[in-house]
């Protein structure tokens, strides 16, 4: 994946990443269902150092997982659309939402988190790993 750009919806934020993803997968917490408008949250997970911002700044909104950590949700302040997540219990890495990504084909799903929040109507593929709560 090397190098890849993202932003939001009305171009107010943009992003550059360079980098391998840590990780990427779907999290179905009830947090995530709130600001994905239903879905589970596809995210990359990268190293924060390995990330840019290229135009403007999103806002932050804090909160506490159901596992007592403090998570914070950026988002653009114009149009609303969710770009990152980042967790206290994992400092340096950043989670960018799969659907920011200028080309979202780049992302490829590794597993579930969080599956015991999602509804019955949530895709799980049973071929990727799953993880009932908190992967931590």
């Amino acid at each position: 994946m090397a190098r890849f750009t993202g932003g939001c919806l009305c171009g107010a934020i943009r992003y550059e990443a360079d980098g391998e993803p840590v990780t990427a997968g779907a999290c179905h917490c009830r947090d995530c269902q709130y600001v994905s408008g239903g879905g589970p949250a596809h995210v990359l997970v990268m190293a924060a150092s390995d990330v840019k911002m290229t135009k403007g700044e999103p806002r932050i909104y804090f909160s506490l997982s159901e596992a007592g950590h403090t998570v914070g949700r950026s988002f653009c302040e114009d149009c609303g659309t969710p770009i990152f997540a980042q967790n206290a219990a994992r400092p340096g890495f950043l989670s960018i939402k799969a659907g920011t990504l200028d080309d979202p084909s780049l992302y490829r799903q590794r597993g579930h988190i969080w599956v015991k929040s999602a509804p019955p109507w949530h895709h799980i593929d049973p071929a990727l790993p799953t993880i009932k709560g908190d992967p931590i």
